[in-house]
């Protein structure tokens, strides 16, 4: 998460911005870039109320920085053009078909101001299977400003990463489940991992 938003806001600076992060998890990320970029206000939404229950209990004490359920398919619960970037990294491929990413891409384009940016980084299989990148766009509501493949990027963080996390693995996580989670981290060997190394998925 950490790298993919570094390289995300490579160009967009958020100090002192109005941010929304859309699919937030349990907040780290959220937490990163309020302590690093300084925006105006931060909010994380999650569709899991449970997440968002484990949001605010942990980062409560942080200023600038809120936490909101909702479903970003279907309704964001803020006011037309009243923020100035929504962030939303490694989640639309998870958001089930075409048609939902394209609610989601309608929605964002409401709450951004004039000259707003949305800021997106994912992956997806090149067969199709998955979500593409072009549904985001295909109703005309957002602009594309810059398009990168940053495989080669998280390839590498990967490989830098790998001995890190499979300790972390082999040492926290029971046995039955290490093979999910080593599959998830993209350690070397694994689907996720050759499937980006030999070309079938692309990162964005």
């Amino acid at each position: 998460m950490f790298c993919s938003s570094i390289w995300v806001l490579a160009h967009v600076s958020l100090t002192n911005q109005n941010a929304l992060e859309v699919s937030c998890g349990r907040g780290a990320g959220a937490v990163w870039c309020v302590h690093y970029y300084v925006p105006g206000s931060y909010m994380g939404v999650d569709l899991s109320p449970s997440v968002i229950d484990i949001c605010r209990k942990r980062h409560s004490m942080i200023s600038r920085l809120s936490f909101v359920v909702a479903d970003a398919t279907k309704y964001l619960p803020f006011e037309n053009e009243s923020l100035d970037i929504v962030l939303c990294v490694e989640a639309t491929h998870a958001y089930g078909g075409s048609a939902a990413v394209q609610r989601f891409a309608s929605e964002v384009a409401r709450v951004l101001r004039p000259n707003g940016y949305f800021l997106w980084c994912d992956l997806f299989h090149i067969d199709g299977s998955d979500t593409s990148i072009d549904y985001l766009t295909a109703n005309g509501e957002l602009i594309v400003e810059e398009k990168i493949n940053i495989t080669r990027n998280v390839l590498h963080a990967l490989d830098i990463q790998s001995n890190t996390r499979a300790e972390f693995i082999e040492r926290y996580v029971r046995p039955k489940e290490q093979e999910y989670f080593r599959l998830f981290a993209g350690l070397p060997g694994t689907q996720m991992y050759s499937g980006m190394y030999e070309g079938h998925i692309q990162y964005w």
